[in-house]
């Protein structure tokens, strides 16, 4: 029955019509593997998997996600549905004391009802081209002084170190719009050539500081345009206890070192500065709230403010305990510049309302609902509110 399931996931996913998340496949796998579970055979495969790891040095971790949606309400596109699917398999090479290589092999479908509705919040993070295979990350890790400073190196994807988020940091198990992943006010760059350095002299204290190429392309090498353009990103963080209750303070500047037209298209602009907060705090051990602000240079980005809130609540069915409710709003609130370039159209801001349910089908897939409403969809105030349903399937080891 088990390779049955997965026969039919491997057909749909290659005959439906990409995909990143902060969280990657290895992170995933481990934190489930953190819940006990009365599964034989899932309990002998973590056991093989702690073998290799001894043996070998080698960490892997494979996930399969597909999302399928569909527009409830909207103007033109009302009852289209599309669906968004990726492969993803992770590996981790020990190569000498604390020194490891990564590498990420993945595999895209469809650009998903963002295909029919433009918005700056997007409804799938995940959406993107048909990419057969190609490698999105492969960077070098090296930890010093007892993990209390740690460099990276290669193609990689900045965000899967800065602007984290308890409650809202995955596109794999947690929202699905980009505006409650991310900050929309950080231009982060595609995964491309880049490096970080972090220093965490306590556990409750941290700084890391990260650049990469400005003009990156996820399914390339990046080596043709990795002089072209610099993106530098700095962040401080503290993470306190109350109790048992931790929180997770972040404030991060940005300097995005790239000739951009400006959006009056009065020539262009160099040097674009910007700054964002991310918190995240328990309120009890099952729910934890979180908030972003972002601020950006409206003379070049379209967005000139943006922030988000909501919460995650663990087992919120009694009995439940490896389900979690998500409820999330995001605002992005449009420059002057950009307002006054398209008075006619232009609104002042885009709002996205999210709210999901991640149900444990088992110890290795998950199904999640949700419901997502954006006011104003592409910041047009003319636009009619648009509503999408949607079910991601989510198989991770």
């Amino acid at each position: 029955m088990f390779y049955a399931v997965l026969s039919l996931i491997f057909i749909l996913f290659f005959t439906l019509p990409c995909a990143q998340a902060n969280l990657t496949p290895i992170e995933i796998s481990e934190a489930k593997e953190t819940i006990p579970s009365s599964d034989e055979w899932l309990n002998n495969l973590s056991k093989y998997r702690e073998g290799v790891v001894e043996e070998y040095g080698t960490e892997f971790a494979f996930l399969f996600n597909f999302t399928q949606q569909v527009i409830l309400r909207d103007a033109s596109n009302q009852g289209k549905s599309r669906g968004v699917g990726y492969l993803n398999l992770e590996i981790k090479q020990r190569l000498w004391r604390n020194a490891a290589v990564f590498m990420e092999v993945e595999s895209d479908r469809g650009m998903g009802i963002d295909k029919f509705i433009p918005t700056y919040s997007v409804f799938n993070s995940n959406y993107g081209k048909d990419v057969d295979i190609y490698i999105p990350e492969f960077y070098l890790e090296q930890n010093l002084f007892s993990d209390k400073i740690s460099l990276s190196f290669g193609k990689l994807d900045l965000s899967d170190w800065f602007d984290a988020n308890t409650a809202a940091e995955s596109a794999d198990t947690q929202f699905l719009s980009s505006a409650l992943v991310n900050n929309l006010a950080i231009p982060f760059p595609s995964k491309g050539l880049g490096g970080l350095v972090g220093f965490m002299p306590y556990e409750w204290l941290y700084f890391q500081s990260g650049a990469a190429t400005a003009r990156a392309s996820s399914t390339k090498t990046g080596l043709s345009n990795g002089y072209n353009s610099t993106f530098f990103i700095n962040e401080l963080g503290l993470s306190p206890k109350t109790g048992e209750l931790k929180g997770n303070y972040r404030v991060i500047f940005y300097l995005n070192h790239e000739k951009i037209e400006r959006i009056d298209e009065e020539g262009e602009k160099k040097n674009t500065l910007g700054y964002a907060v991310s918190f995240d705090q328990e309120i009890t051990k099952k729910i934890t709230l979180f908030f972003r602000y972002g601020n950006a240079d409206e003379k070049v980005w379209d967005i000139k403010h943006f922030w988000s809130f909501g919460g995650q609540i663990l087992e919120p069915v009694p009995g439940r305990k490896l389900d979690y409710l998500g409820i999330g709003m995001a605002c992005s609130i449009m420059g002057d510049d950009f307002r006054s370039i398209n008075e006619e159209t232009a609104s002042r801001a885009e709002t996205m309302y999210e709210i999901y349910y991640s149900y444990s089908l088992s110890p290795l897939i998950n199904l999640t609902p949700s419901l997502q409403v954006v006011n104003h969809p592409n910041a047009d105030k003319s636009a009619k509110t648009a509503v999408v349903l949607g079910l991601r399937f989510l198989l991770s080891f």
